[in-house]
């Protein structure tokens, strides 16, 4: 199983997506280096696909799909910091959240924001109280 460290970008109802030339939107993230912890790969990770330095990042949960186990981080990024697209990334891309369901993206993207708008929905589930509630 692949471990990635995947990144939710978050800016005013907005989550940040990425994509290859020609490939599906995702979030920010890539796999984990032998040895590397999770949060300093996402902290790489995003660096490297955005350019997005000194942001702070929470963890949030773990998210599995089929052949990769995610490790999610939230990061508040302010209005007046934009990513670039950079190394394997040719593009960026502010949505609201409730778009990402209908958008051509990843299916692990699309479960992970799936995850984020039921845990930040006013009826939301009862299970746990949101770590997203912070943001």
């Amino acid at each position: 199983m692949k471990h990635r460290a995947t990144v939710l970008c978050l800016r005013a109802n907005r989550i940040l997506l990425v994509a290859r030339s020609n490939g599906r939107w995702a979030l920010p993230g890539g796999r984990c280096k032998a040895g590397e912890l999770e949060s300093a790969a996402a902290v790489r990770e995003l660096l490297e696909e955005t350019q997005l330095a000194g942001v702070t990042l929470q963890y949030i949960f773990e998210f599995w799909g089929v052949r990769t186990r995610h490790y999610v981080f939230a990061a508040r990024i302010p209005d007046d910091v934009e990513p670039i697209p950079s190394n394997e990334i040719s593009r960026c891309r502010w949505v609201r959240a409730k778009d990402v369901q209908s958008s051509w993206v990843s299916v692990s993207t699309r479960g992970i924001v799936q995850i984020l708008l039921e845990e930040t929905s006013p009826v939301g589930p009862a299970r746990r109280s949101s770590p997203l509630r912070v943001f």
